[in-house]
């Protein structure tokens, strides 16, 4: 067993206080701590999103200037749809029927007004500021208007990879920090940090820990060095530890046992898992897919690293709904209505959704397949009979019933 977290004695006092008070909590997540045992078979539930969800098919519109690769980042909000295009680096922006309205590229110069590649954004609606991260050899954040005019240039204080980045409130970023860097890139300089939640200032970049600190770092990745090239291989699990929710942030860090709601600046307890795998070889990580109102959706995975063979062992892994008003506990098989296969539930980086939402994307060749296939009726089906091959992706938005 290597992990161990440490919170603030103000953290503790004001946790403690949030948790015994009998008014009515000013949060809309319930204090109700789930409690899940990573070896107990739970009952096998198959979920149709549409009975607890509306269901919403965003076909992005295609054409000339609007073209993207089939996976994006994406940031939605109540009338507009931006995608980042990791591979052209460039941002485009559609309306809430998926409608294109433009977008701009401002990559690869050297006037410093340009970012390196697009690797990572975030979005604030109210000011109309993009904050794009531009990759940890540069630590630093550039901030655009909706029109890709170049505002200001943020410096970071030290190299750091942002695996998820937000904004908090009118005054900072709230970002995740994978590893950060002291030399050179070659397995041996990188630093896993006890601190890896940060507070990141929008004006001067400075960075301040979120109070948790965690001792033992478990990722979901690995990294083997190649001893004859000295090549750095990377695999990974794509675990997100970071969500947000309408009032905060769920932190899913797989190092802790605990998943928590950082909210008004305390860390609330939602999860606990207990008798997971913890050895230094097999390690069960845990990640949440969508946390609404009433509903929580984890996944798990087995970490197993094969170094023989310099590789992660494949175990499936297994989606835990969890409904917060019943308490019951589920290993749940999703589906939609207009779909026979189950829903996958590939990780995207999201970094903003409105309330109660939850996002993913179908690429045109997949529903093509599925068409082939005869796995695809009603609205979707139409569809995909309707795309042509170089097609954008359809985004799905299930707007959960309150």
């Amino acid at each position: 067993m290597y992990r161990s977290i440490n919170m603030s004695i103000l953290g503790i006092i004001l946790l403690t206080l949030l948790l015994s008070c009998t008014g009515p909590s000013s949060q809309s997540l319930s204090n109700e701590l789930i409690e899940i045992d990573v070896k107990k078979e739970y009952p096998k539930k198959d979920i149709v999103l549409n009975d607890i969800a509306e269901i919403t098919y965003i076909p992005l519109e295609t054409n000339d200037s609007s073209v993207m690769h089939p996976n994006f980042e994406m940031s939605l909000s109540t009338d507009i749809i931006i995608a980042g295009d990791n591979f052209q680096s460039k941002l485009f922006f559609f309306n809430k029927k998926g409608s294109y309205l433009g977008g701009f590229k401002r990559c690869c110069g050297q006037s410093g007004e340009e970012y390196n590649r697009l690797s990572l954004f975030t979005v604030d609606y109210t000011q109309k500021e993009l904050y794009v991260y531009d990759r940890f050899f540069l630590s630093r954040i550039l901030v655009y208007d909706f029109s890709g005019n170049f505002k200001r240039r943020i410096r970071l204080p030290k190299q750091v990879w942002l695996r998820h980045l937000y904004v908090y409130d009118d005054k900072n970023l709230i970002g995740y920090s994978k590893w950060s860097w002291h030399g050179k890139f070659d397995g041996k300089s990188d630093i896993v940090e006890q601190n890896p939640y940060y507070f990141i200032d929008r004006q001067t970049g400075a960075m301040r820990p979120v109070p948790i600190t965690i001792k033992k770092r478990i990722c979901d990745d690995v990294k083997f060095r190649d001893e004859k090239t000295g090549e750095i291989m990377l695999t990974s699990l794509y675990m997100d530890p970071m969500l947000k929710t309408k009032d905060g942030f769920i932190i899913a860090d797989p190092s802790l046992d605990t998943v928590y709601h950082y909210v008004n600046n305390v860390l609330i307890p939602v999860a606990i898992f207990k008798n997971r795998d913890m050895e230094e070889n097999l390690v069960d990580l845990h990640s949440v897919k969508f946390c609404t109102d009433r509903y929580l959706l984890l996944e798990v995975q087995k970490k197993e690293v094969d170094y023989d063979h310099k590789t992660l062992v494949e175990h499936p892994n297994r989606l835990l709904f969890c409904d917060r008003e019943t308490q019951e506990i589920s290993e749940a098989t999703l589906y939609i209505s207009d779909k026979i296969s189950k829903l996958r539930t590939d990780s995207y980086d999201v970094s903003e959704v409105p309330d109660n939402m939850f996002v993913t994307l179908f690429a045109v060749d997949y529903l093509k397949w599925l068409l082939e296939q005869g796995s695809l009726k009603g609205e979707l089906k139409k569809i995909a009979e309707s795309l042509d091959e170089e097609a954008n992706s359809v985004m799905m938005v299930a707007r959960f019933k309150q």
